[in-house]
């Protein structure tokens, strides 16, 4: 069989299997296969977009609801004035399963690619950013 083929073999399987996004093969030509994304992700750093789908891949399905803000937004936001939404360098997301909160918070301070990390326990989104280390 030519390398050709076989390629071709493993990308037709792998758009077949697309939504088991626990089969490692999938992962790797879909990392965001658990992800939906419902505000931009076209400007969102390589880092964060794999932080997401890892989320996605240890807790289950996940909804990016807010990357990018103009100014006004963000102030309507109630954002700061110097937030990394502004410069699409910042995810918000709900993680659509049970698992802890706390639990969830413990595994994204372990990855190198979050800076600042929030909890909103009123709405049940994360916050997350490629900035300085950071809490609050």
């Amino acid at each position: 069989m030519s390398r050709s083929r076989t390629i071709l073999i493993i990308l037709a399987a792998s758009f077949i299997l697309a939504s088991c996004s626990r089969i490692p093969v999938v992962n790797w030509f879909f990392p965001e296969s658990g992800v939906r994304w419902e505000d931009t992700r076209w400007c969102v750093p390589a880092s964060l977009k794999r932080t997401v789908a890892a989320v996605s891949r240890k807790f289950g399905p996940v909804v990016v609801t807010s990357t990018k803000r103009w100014w006004w937004e963000n102030k309507r936001k109630g954002g700061a004035r110097k937030s990394f939404h502004l410069k699409c360098r910042a995810v918000d997301f709900i993680v659509k399963s049970r698992t802890s909160p706390s639990k969830i918070k413990r595994y994204l301070r372990s990855r190198s690619a979050v800076g600042g990390l929030s909890y909103y326990r009123r709405t049940g989104h994360f916050h997350i950013d490629d900035g300085p280390k950071r809490s609050w």
